[in-house]
């Protein structure tokens, strides 16, 4: 009887596996945009790739800047319906180590989204040893910094999984280095007052629903 009990309870867990992952890879395909913590100037350009959670699949990233306090960037996901979109980045005020941000982003999902988020960055200066006269000496880098942020983001997903409305509010944390790579996380907990289930137990819809983001993203700032 025992043994009996322990495969039929191994048999469930089996079953509850085969169907999560493809609910992962279909439906967890959400994403936020990736930023600049600091728009970037008209004459830099960010060209990347992003790993996350919320999109099982890596995405290609591009940012250019659109003017002294405006920025704009595109998501690619590898299929067109895991995680392509639009957004834009507007610098509200400028206090020498500290930002103030809005950014504006779009996506095309499996679960669309539109989101709005500011953030308050410290911009951080970066400093690298020089050595002369066999002296070593530390050297603050011009026009290269590090960033950590800390962001409040609404989203809006007009049609979830079963076709529900859902509002997302919630805080992230951040951190950029060089404009050329950074990792985050946050969470977003879902006002809709709506939980679904599957028949076994547990709610399919990862990210949007459990709230989790976590990413990191990578790849080459280029000046003319």
């Amino acid at each position: 009887m025992r043994l009996a009990w322990k495969f039929k309870d191994m048999s469930k867990i089996r079953l509850q596996l085969l169907f999560l992952l493809p609910i992962l890879f279909l439906v967890a395909c959400t994403s936020h945009a990736v930023i600049s913590p600091e728009p970037l100037a008209p004459d830099e350009t960010y060209q990347g790739v992003v790993l996350s959670v919320e999109n099982m699949t890596p995405q290609f990233v591009y940012r250019k800047g659109l003017g002294d306090r405006l920025d704009g960037g595109i998501r690619l996901g590898m299929f067109a319906f895991q995680g392509s979109g639009v957004d834009m980045t507007v610098l509200l005020r400028d206090e020498g180590k500290r930002l103030h941000t809005v950014n504006f982003a779009a996506t095309y999902a499996e679960q669309s989204s539109f989101e709005t988020t500011y953030y308050n960055v410290s911009r951080k200066e970066r400093s690298k040893k020089v050595r002369r006269d066999g002296k070593v000496f530390k050297q603050t880098e011009q026009d290269i910094f590090n960033y950590g942020y800390l962001g409040l983001r609404y989203a809006y997903i007009p049609s979830g999984l079963w076709g529900e409305k859902l509002h997302l509010f919630g805080l992230l944390y951040g951190l950029n280095f060089k404009k050329t790579w950074g990792v985050e996380m946050g969470y977003f907990h879902n006002f809709s007052g709506q939980a679904y289930e599957s028949e076994y137990g547990f709610n399919p819809k990862y990210a949007p629903l459990t709230g989790l983001s976590m990413r990191i993203w990578f790849g080459h700032l280029t000046r003319k």
